[in-house]
C-alpha cells in the first residue's frame, strides 16, 4: 500500500499515541488536513529508519523512476542527505577534495566526518559575477598530484550551470575517487529532454536532490540517490548514516508529499507542465531581448533558472525597482545580474508579470557594466574538525589580517562560504567583517 493510501485509509481505532494529530486540532485550524494525517509510527505504519512496508515500496518505485541503486526519502532537507552521504563514504583522516562553491553543509559534513579537505576552485564568469563549471582537465591534474577518497561538487550551481559530470565521473573512477554531486537544484532533470541529464545518469556515485526548490514539494523534502556503481558500501550503510542525522519522528505528510511529487513528475501531466514552463520561458526571453534584457544561456545551463541583466542598470538597482515598484522578489542578485527561479507551480501569469515589469524599468545610457572579482584560494590553517568549538577572542578588524577566523562569512542565499572557521582572514575579507572580529585564540 502506498504512503498516500495508508494515510487516507479510515482507521477503525482510537489512538492515544504521540502525536495524536489525527484528532480534531484545537488551534491552527487552517492546517487541519495536515494534522489529520500527521501520525506517529502506529501499528501497521512503516518506519523511516527501518522501512519494510509502504515507505520501502515508495522508495523502490522512485528508485526505478530515477534509475538508481537506491533512493532514500529525506524529510530534513538536502543538508541531511549530504551529511549522510559524507558520513558513509568518509572516515576520519580521509582526504577530501571539495569544490569551493559547495553549500555550507559540505563544511558541516567535514566536521562530523573529520575529513581532511583541500578546496578546488571552479571556473568563474566575471561579467555575470558567478561561479560556473568544474574544469575536468584541472580536476585531473589535481587528482594526479594527490590521493583523495572523494570529490564533492555542486551541479547545477545555484544559477543553473551544469558541469560535464560524465567526463568528471570518468576521471574520478580512473583515480579511484568517489564522486558526490550536490544536485539540489536539479530535481526536474529526470523528467524532460530539454533539461540536462542527471548526475547519476552521467556516472556520479551519489547525488542529492531538493524536491522543494524546483519540483513543487514541501520545504524540507529531499532525496539521497545512490548509484549502482557503489560497491564497497551497502544500502544498509547509507541507511545507518541517515539514521544518525534524520529525526526518529518523521512527518508522514512530508513522506506522502515526496511520493505524490515523484508520481506527478513522472506522469504525462507532470512532464507536460515542465515542457510548457520551458517553452514559456523561451518565448519570454526572445521577446525581452528586444528591450535590452540579456540572459545567461549556454549548452550547460538549466533554462528554468532565469539569470538576467538589463542594459543601463546594475543588478542591485534592478532588484530594488522590481521589488519596490512591482512587488517582484528575486532569489539572488549581485552587482550585475538578478536570478529568478522557476519550477513546478510557476504559472504563465507570474512569468508575464516579470516580463511586463522588465520592459518598463528605466535605464541610464551612461551606465557602464563592471567585471566582478572573486575570492582568491582560501588559506586553510586548521581543518574544519579542528576549528570546531575552539576558544576564541575578539580583536579589531584592522588587526585581523592573516589571523585564523572562528566565524564563517556566509551570504544566504546561496549558502556558499566566503570564509570558514580555521581559515586565515585575507585582505579582501575585511570588507565583509564587523569591527570586532572573532578569531581562534
Amino acid at each position: 500500500m502506498s504512503i498516500i493510501k495508508l494515510l487516507t485509509k479510515k482507521l477503525e481505532r482510537t489512538i492515544f499515541t504521540t502525536p495524536s494529530h489525527n484528532q480534531k486540532p484545537i488551534f491552527s485550524k487552517e492546517y487541519a488536513p495536515f494534522y489529520k494525517h500527521d501520525f506517529s509510527e502506529i501499528d501497521g505504519f512503516d518506519n523511516l529508519q527501518n522501512p519494510v512496508n509502504s515507505i520501502l515500496m515508495a522508495q523502490g518505485k522512485v528508485s526505478d523512476i530515477l534509475k538508481t541503486k537506491q533512493t532514500f526519502f529525506v524529510v530534513q532537507g538536502a543538508t541531511t542527505a549530504i551529511l549522510a552521504a559524507m558520513k558513509t563514504i568518509i572516515s576520519p583522516g580521509d582526504r577530501v577534495l571539495a569544490a569551493r562553491n559547495c553549500h555550507k553543509s559540505i563544511f558541516n559534513g567535514l566536521i562530523v566526518t573529520a575529513g581532511i579537505v583541500d578546496w578546488f576552485m571552479p571556473e568563474t564568469d566575471e561579467k555575470w559575477g558567478i561561479y560556473t563549471t568544474i574544469d575536468p582537465k584541472k580536476l585531473e591534474s589535481t587528482l594526479e598530484l594527490n590521493q583523495y577518497k572523494v570529490f564533492i561538487m555542486t551541479s547545477p550551481t545555484y544559477e543553473g550551470i551544469n558541469s560535464n559530470i560524465k567526463e568528471i565521473s570518468e576521471i574520478c573512477k580512473k583515480h579511484d575517487v568517489y564522486l558526490i554531486v550536490d544536485e539540489a537544484h536539479g530535481a526536474l532533470y529526470n523528467f524532460s529532454d530539454k533539461l540536462p541529464k542527471t548526475a547519476i545518469e552521467q556516472g556520479a556515485d551519489i547525488s542529492v536532490n531538493s524536491l522543494h526548490k524546483t519540483a513543487g514539494a514541501l520545504n524540507q523534502t529531499a532525496l539521497l540517490n545512490v548509484s549502482s556503481s557503489i560497491k564497497q558500501f551497502t544500502t544498509t550503510d547509507f541507511q545507518n548514516s541517515l539514521n544518525l542525522f534524520q529525526t526518529s519522528s518523521p512527518s508522514y505528510p512530508f513522506l506522502a508529499n515526496i511520493e505524490v511529487c515523484l508520481n506527478y513528475l513522472s506522469s504525462k501531466e507532470g512532464k507536460k507542465e515542465i515542457e510548457n514552463l520551458i517553452s514559456e520561458i523561451e518565448k519570454t526571453k526572445h521577446e525581452l531581448k528586444r528591450f535590452g534584457v540579456e540572459f545567461y544561456e549556454d549548452d550547460n545551463h538549466d533554462p528554468t533558472k532565469i539569470l538576467l541583466m538589463k542594459d543601463g542598470i546594475s543588478g542591485f538597482d534592478l532588484s530594488d525597482i522590481l521589488f519596490n515598484e512591482y512587488n517582484i522578489e528575486d532569489e539572488l542578485n549581485n552587482q550585475n545580474s538578478c536570478l529568478y527561479l522557476t519550477g513546478i507551480g510557476t504559472t504563465k501569469q507570474k512569468i508575464e508579470k516579470l516580463k511586463t515589469a522588465l520592459k518598463k524599468v528605466p535605464t541610464n545610457p551612461s551606465f557602464e557594466l563592471q567585471t566582478m572579482d572573486f575570492q582568491p584560494y582560501p588559506i586553510v590553517k586548521l581543518q574544519p574538525v579542528n576549528a570546531f568549538n575552539r576558544n576564541f577572542i575578539y580583536i579589531n578588524k584592522n588587526d585581523s589580517l592573516l589571523k585564523i577566523s572562528n566565524k564563517m562569512i556566509l551570504p544566504y542565499p546561496p549558502g556558499v562560504g566566503l570564509l570558514y572557521p580555521g581559515e586565515a582572514i585575507q585582505k579582501w575579507h575585511l570588507n565583509y567583517l564587523n569591527n570586532d572580529v572573532e578569531i581562534i585564540a
